[in-house]
């Protein structure tokens, strides 16, 4: 006798499903189609190149104050490295003005005091990075203007109704026109900074003239930025042709719609 006995297997139960997905009609479909038929165009009277322009070039110089506090104290500043950052340059039209916004990066190293006996005083070399933020906005006079057209305001044209005794209300014709402009756009020429690091409050060391341990300093400092606005146009090989201004003229001409715009006119140019 087998020591497992397998004569009291059985299937106590089965049941069988049957998939109807097969029998379905496909729902896919072309539902519907067309041959487009051909767009006509016509030229525009434009420059021969789209290269940037330079509008204007101009220093800016920008006096910062600041306090910065040292990661350890010292006793003597050896060396700082300065330069400038921008992260915005911003025109605004139809104004002359121009935001600027960055910061002035100073790497500093200096001695920290770890001992000091008899004539001697010893310590290492340490640094500390600080970033002095400056926002100023300056007014820049144009060599050329830039190249900017406001959008036309949107237009409706309504109808009388049928009995001619008001608006025809679900009838109207409309007309949106929105010009697309080339950005202007600054590049940093050159800067430069002239500084000066002041210690006010510092403890002095021992017995030593002239030796103190500071760990906070005012900074002072001019700096100076050299900017280009460019903005990118089309222009012509031969600006002095006789149908240059025609070449180069836009199909849709637009200026900004401001009140009082001589006033303002003025007062942005002082």
């Amino acid at each position: 006798m087998d020591k497992y006995n397998t004569n009291h297997a059985s299937v106590l139960s089965s049941t069988s499903h049957a998939s109807h997905e097969c029998d379905t009609d496909c729902d896919a479909a072309v539902v519907s189609f067309d041959t487009l038929p051909g767009a006509e165009n016509f030229p525009v009277k434009s420059g021969e190149f789209k290269i940037p322009k330079v509008l204007a070039e101009f220093v800016v110089q920008i006096d910062s104050e600041a306090v910065i506090r040292l990661n350890d104290p010292a006793f003597e500043i050896k060396r700082v490295e300065k330069q400038v950052f921008l992260n915005q340059c911003r025109f605004i039209p139809p104004t002359n003005k121009v935001f600027l916004e960055g910061f002035i990066r100073k790497n500093i190293e200096y001695s920290s005091k770890t001992c000091s006996r008899g004539n001697a005083i010893g310590g290492t070399i340490k640094d500390t990075t600080a970033h002095i933020p400056f926002k100023v906005f300056t007014k820049v006079d144009f060599r050329e203007k830039p190249q900017i057209m406001p959008n036309l305001p949107p237009m409706v044209a309504r109808y009388f109704d049928e009995k001619r005794m008001g608006k025809n209300i679900r009838e109207a014709d409309r007309s949106d026109v929105e010009i697309l402009n080339e950005p202007v756009f600054c590049e940093l020429e050159w800067t430069a900074v002239f500084d000066a690091d002041i210690d006010h409050v510092g403890m002095p060391i021992d017995d030593f003239k002239n030796e103190e341990v500071f760990q906070e300093f005012t900074d002072k400092s001019v700096v100076f930025i050299c900017i280009k606005l460019l903005q990118k146009q089309q222009v012509c090989m031969h600006p002095h042709d006789k149908e240059f201004f025609e070449k180069t003229k836009p199909m849709i001409s637009n200026e900004w719609n401001m009140p009082m715009a001589e006033i303002i006119e003025d007062l942005t140019r002082k």
